[in-house]
């Protein structure tokens, strides 16, 4: 499984619009093939401070995702109402079954 996790810091001005379309590429990504699924939320401590966590059920999936044009005019519309860089880091991972104290195949 790929793990991505992302954060964007909005500014006061931006945080609603940056909501919204975040909401709507959360939804339309988790329509796509090999999505498992797709979430943003609010930092509690934080609150303009957007996280993006993601599970995708292999590297193609994933990369087919980024291939969407509506996945990069995402990306360009958040980074441009950003406060700084948006941030994504993308791990391989097993998702580990704690009742059987193994990970799961």
């Amino acid at each position: 499984m790929i793990l991505v996790i992302g954060h964007a810091l909005a500014k006061p001005d931006t945080l609603q619009a940056m909501l919204a379309i975040s909401t709507e590429h959360v939804q339309r990504s988790r329509a796509e093939p090999g999505c498992i699924s797709h979430e943003v939320t609010t930092d509690a401590l934080l609150p303009l401070r957007l996280t993006f966590v993601e599970r995708w059920s292999d590297m193609a999936a994933l990369q087919a995702h980024f291939r969407v044009d509506a996945s990069r005019a995402f990306a360009k519309a958040l980074a441009a109402m950003a406060d700084g860089t948006p941030e994504m880091h993308v791990y391989q991972s097993d998702e580990i079954d704690l009742s059987a104290g193994r990970a799961k195949a």
